[in-house]
């Protein structure tokens, strides 16, 4: 099944991140810690193309609710990417996929 393109968050009855995946796509990128975000995201769609890449400076708000077809790519000052985020509704909170030791 494709998801439809983000917004609007979509989940489908999906409780975590390997439903999303549907057992096909990728839902973690750790090679991708340090790179851009213009470098960072074509990757993520390519692994994915459930998913639309959302860029976030560092500091920013985010939304937390579950979405299986988004994923926030977080980036600080340097423009480099430190977390790249997707929610897990199993305990309701931000589950982070990767994160850079800074």
């Amino acid at each position: 099944m494709a998801w439809p393109r983000y917004p609007p968050c979509v989940s489908f009855g999906c409780a975590c991140i390997q439903c999303c995946g549907q057992g096909k796509y990728k839902v973690r990128w750790p090679e991708l810690l340090g790179k851009t975000p213009e470098e960072a995201t074509p990757v993520i769609v390519s692994d994915n193309p459930l998913v639309t890449v959302v860029p976030v400076p560092k500091g920013s708000g985010m939304i937390q609710d579950f979405c299986c077809n988004r994923v926030w790519l977080l980036f600080d000052g340097n423009n480099r990417v430190f977390e790249i985020l997707l929610s897990d509704r199993s305990n309701g909170k931000m589950k982070i996929l990767v994160r850079m030791n800074v």
